[in-house]
């Protein structure tokens, strides 16, 4: 079998040259930065891990965290998911809409926002309720990562509960269930499956965050900050290293659970002839009590928005609210650092799309020796943490024959690498919607396979392409846990200024930054919807 796709490649040498240069790419850009993090400190080093007190305390806080994190935004995001999907609840759209804006905002904004409004200084506690509330430590994260990653478990969960037939309910409220034992019985074990899934996968996001921890802990420190105090506060590279190497176990761990879990899971609950019919009504009890908690997680979501706006055009925060631009000076200062997030963060997003669209291609469509190797590689950096990503960078391209380090070169390589798998899932999703004798019609004809490629796969990728795209771009332009480790005074970035001006307390200045940023964003998005429509899928979790 190996042979005669050998024999197949090499009649088409440019096929064979495509092959081998992603597979370069990925080992060099993806594998070979791994290999260095794991590789760098020695065996006593490792060893030497449970008598230092710091990691150990650590890596604690991080598995209480993501327990608690993942607990409360997996109950969070079914609530909302079972509310778009099986109630009649009043202005469910809406909280729809509200419900999906973390999604496109900075890692850090969640938490630096509800210090501006619930921590000492707060717009919330302290102006208008008169209280000294300190949000900053553990209770300040749970929250924040709570905020952030519930839309993702949402989005998992809305899929899943839609495919759920209402003729399920029908039939059992025909047989005496109805309220809670109907939900208890029917509609939740249908649903386990998925929220299994979203609940690792959203393990997988807190495990490795990186933005809210080092904005909102304080002294409860996780693996990723820990990781970065290593090398901000004592230069500890090695250290660094291995507390990368220990949060890589469980990230990774997680991650073939979740690709496991998803690919054995089936949701189908009917066959045969579709009968459509609207959902049953809502009771009021469950309708209004519903409607209460979604209102008030969308108050929590948009006062982040309200507290970024404020703290961007107040004088002083906490104390003189009075109007001004002066903030947006600070941005007109910044704006090296700010062009610089968007260049690079458009470079990375054409290069990683293509080659991720390139890439589901030839997983999807060629025989090859290898390819469940390059599907296993192309989707790897969706389970390194960034810390890890960033830090392997930092040590495999800081010296000859690829010293890049403080180049706009190795902060764009990792942006490309690290966005690959968001564009490839997009890609092979789309994939398996195209029949396959489309692109052997052309074979047939006497086209090539990457001609093939560019002629017939291509424009029916269109889509796809585009929504690889816009993903990378806003992860790139926002990321800061892989650029934190790479950032120097010739290659800043605007999160990592933003990080720099929060902690030194110029918070007006950070909030306008901040502001600045997510206004490109929601620019890349608006612009993106006029040129190709509402057939640009932003989320493929």
């Amino acid at each position: 079998m190996r042979v005669r796709q050998m024999k197949r490649l090499l009649r088409e040498p440019l096929l064979l040259a495509t092959i081998i240069g992603i597979f370069v790419a990925l080992g060099l850009f993806v594998i070979y930065p791994v290999l260095r993090v794991l590789l760098y400190p020695g065996l006593r080093d490792f060893l030497s891990f449970p008598a230092n007190d710091r990691y150990v305390t650590a890596t604690l806080h991080t598995f209480v965290i993501v327990i608690l994190s993942t607990a409360s935004a997996t109950t969070v995001g079914f609530l909302f998911a079972y509310t778009f999907t099986r109630t009649t609840v009043p202005w469910k759209g809406l909280f729809r809409s509200i419900a999906i804006l973390p999604l496109f905002s900075p890692p850090f904004m969640i938490a630096f926002s509800y210090i501006l409004m619930f921590g000492r200084n707060g717009l919330v506690t302290y102006t208008l309720l008169g209280a000294r509330y300190n949000i900053i430590g553990w209770h300040g994260l749970w929250l924040s990562q709570t905020i952030a990653f519930f839309p993702i478990a949402a989005l998992v969960m809305e899929g899943v509960l839609q495919s759920i037939a209402p003729s399920l309910e029908y039939a059992a409220r025909n047989l005496g269930a109805s309220g809670w034992r109907l939900f208890r019985t029917v509609v939740f074990p249908l649903a386990r499956p998925g929220v299994a899934g979203a609940a690792l996968l959203v393990a997988i996001y807190v495990l490795a965050d990186f933005g809210n921890p080092v904005m909102i802990a304080g002294h409860y420190t996780v693996l990723p900050t820990e990781a970065w105090a290593r090398i901000s506060g004592w230069g500890d590279v090695t250290g660094a290293a291995v507390l990368s190497s220990v949060l890589l176990i469980p990230a990774f761990g997680l991650f073939l659970a979740q690709r496991y879990w998803v690919g054995r899971r089936q949701y189908t609950t009917i066959t045969g002839k579709v009968v459509l019919l609207s959902l049953p009504p809502t009771p009021w009890y469950v309708r209004w009590p519903l409607f209460a908690f979604c209102a008030l997680v969308s108050f929590l979501i948009l006062s982040v928005f309200v507290g970024l706006l404020a703290g961007a055009f107040s004088r002083g925060w906490g104390f003189d609210y009075t109007p001004t631009l002066k903030h947006w000076q600070d941005v007109l200062a910044n704006g090296r650092a700010l062009i610089h997030s968007v260049v690079f963060a458009a470079v990375a997003a054409t290069v990683s799309s293509l080659l991720a669209i390139l890439s589901s291609y030839l997983v999807s469509r060629k025989a090859f020796p290898g390819r469940g190797l390059l599907d296993f590689v192309a989707i790897l950096p969706a389970a390194l943490p960034g810390v890890v990503f960033g830090i392997g960078y930092s040590l495999a391209f800081n010296a000859p024959p690829l010293d890049l380090y403080g180049t706009a070169t190795i902060i764009i390589l990792s942006m490309i690498f690290w966005n690959v798998p968001m564009g490839y899932q997009t890609g092979i999703g789309r994939l398996k919607q195209i029949a396959p004798s489309l692109g052997e019609a052309a074979s047939n004809l006497g086209a090539g396979s990457l001609k093939t490629f560019w002629d017939v796969e291509l424009p029916l990728l269109k889509s796809s392409l585009v929504s690889a795209f816009v993903v990378s771009f806003i992860r790139a332009v926002t990321t800061l846990s892989v650029i934190v480790f790479l950032v120097t005074n010739r290659n800043v970035v605007a999160t990592f200024t933003i990080l720099n001006l929060a902690n030194d307390g110029y918070r007006g200045a950070a909030a306008a930054l901040t502001t600045a940023l997510l206004i490109l964003t929601c620019i890349v998005l608006a612009v993106s919807r006029l040129l190709f429509g509402r057939n640009v899928e932003l989320f493929r979790i």
